[in-house]
């Protein structure tokens, strides 16, 4: 009887203080451990573009600042939602400032490229839905 007694004072001393504790809050990404900045995302991401789609210099020093202000905006509005400032029309807001920043940058793409990025885009959102999907988080169909 003294063991049960034991046994039971165990589990519920030690069992009680783990669900009293907050979960955890998920961290964001970023590349190499670093916070980066809005800029150096952009100039990460140009030199990205620049291999893949073979950019002229012209085409770079148009395309950093677009990917600059994008970072930016986007930036800006994660930190609405994280501050729990969620609006209903967040998202429409956020296919709002992708399509801006989409037309600029079609705007400094020859069509071949921009065909190329766009494909480029859809991937990088399959493997993000697909990992998602294996994590059991429930999406919305791809647009």
């Amino acid at each position: 009887m003294k063991k049960l007694l034991l046994l039971l004072a165990t589990v519920a001393a030690t069992a009680g203080p783990g669900f009293a504790q907050a979960p955890a809050a998920p961290k964001m990404p970023t590349h190499a451990g670093l916070q980066e900045t809005p800029a150096q995302t952009a100039r990460r991401a140009t030199q990205y573009l620049t291999r893949e789609l073979s950019l002229s210099a012209s085409q770079q020093a148009r395309l950093e600042p677009i990917m600059r202000d994008q970072n930016q905006a986007l930036l800006a509005m994660r930190s609405k939602a994280q501050t729990g400032r969620l609006r209903p029309d967040m998202g429409q807001d956020l296919k709002a400032t992708l399509a801006k920043y989409d037309t600029q940058i079609k705007g400094v793409l020859t069509p071949g490229q921009y065909t190329k990025y766009t494909q480029m885009q859809d991937e990088e959102r399959n493997k993000i839905m697909k990992k998602l999907a294996k994590q059991g988080v429930a999406m919305p169909a791809a647009r």
